[in-house]
């Protein structure tokens, strides 16, 4: 028996061997799954955001990272990338590692997630509330964030009205702490309890006993919201007279924004002591232009859609 093959058949099969692996280097080469359903994100996201009432979902998916930026999604697994859009133009905010949004964004109440701000005369919630929403849209939007595998989708409202800032109030006593034997005038004190940061100018103004103008002025930066201002040796520069009362005064109230105040008088005697008491009326200023803040005529609340992925 012959079992030796014909030469060309050797070459035959190497032909046969090489195209095999080629071609099996293609088909391993080729997507085992789909990239992820980036249309069924955007779904989610839209149907929570466009809602005329709060409301929420969740979707469970497949996907390493996801991009969401303004109203479009990206999603990316191993089997390739995804892009979306939601036709209604919602700005979202990717609440990814902020820890009170992401309560929030699962269910918690905005109340509880703030009552500290709510409790805190000096501090508005909703303002701390948007706040924080600011720096999380900074952070993700548009930024690769790993996937939970569970997107997260809620539109929560609040009442910018829920909270208030209470009012600060101030108050000041001038009186002359010191005299000369004849009962004028060598020292005057002003002492003031009230805002931390005020900025507070005494002047005093009159004639000395020998009939000559005076004028004294004092200032000082009430860093923790009290103190005293002390203008001492008041005395004539010729020969030592002291202030003749009563004695003219203008005190001005600085350093606080949309709150200076001047108060004044003509009245400052030995005896006795002049007062001034002020109310600072505060309000919280929101900054509703942010393109995740959708102001609602119909419930006069600000309305954000929060998502986590």
């Amino acid at each position: 028996m012959d079992w030796e093959a014909p030469v060309d058949a050797w070459y035959v099969f190497l032909a046969v061997s090489i195209v095999s692996v080629a071609v099996a280097g293609v088909v391993f080469g080729l997507p085992t799954g789909p990239p992820p359903d980036s249309n069924q994100a955007a779904n989610a996201i839209e149907s929570v955001a466009s809602s005329p009432t709060e409301a929420s979902a969740t979707w469970a998916y497949e996907a390493e990272t996801v991009v969401i930026d303004g109203p479009t999604i990206e999603m990316e697994n191993e089997h390739g990338t995804s892009h979306a859009s939601a036709e209604y133009d919602a700005v979202v905010v990717p609440v990814n590692d902020s820890d009170r949004l992401e309560n929030i964004a699962r269910g918690a109440a905005f109340e509880a997630e703030y009552a500290d701000e709510l409790d805190d005369e000096d501090t508005h919630a909703v303002q701390a509330f948007l706040g924080e929403l600011e720096t999380a849209y900074e952070k993700n939007s548009g930024e690769p964030m790993t996937a939970s595998g569970e997107l997260v989708v809620r539109q929560v409202s609040v009442d910018p009205d829920g909270d208030e800032v209470e009012n600060e109030y101030e108050s000041a006593t001038l009186e002359v702490t010191e005299t000369s034997r004849f009962d004028n005038v060598r020292e005057v004190t002003l002492s003031y309890d009230g805002v931390s940061g005020r900025t507070v100018e005494l002047n005093l103004d009159g004639t000395y006993t020998t009939g000559s103008d005076l004028s004294y002025s004092e200032d000082r930066s009430f860093r923790f919201g009290d103190g005293s201002i002390v203008v001492s040796d008041i005395s004539s520069p010729d020969v030592g007279f002291a202030g003749d009362p009563p004695l003219s005064y203008t005190v001005d109230f600085d350093g606080i924004a949309g709150a200076d105040i001047t108060w004044s008088g003509t009245d400052l005697g030995v005896d006795g002591t002049v007062t001034w008491d002020n109310e600072i009326e505060r309000s919280a200023e929101f900054d509703d232009s942010a393109p995740f803040v959708e102001h609602r005529e119909d419930t006069d609340r600000y309305h954000v859609t929060l998502v986590i992925v």
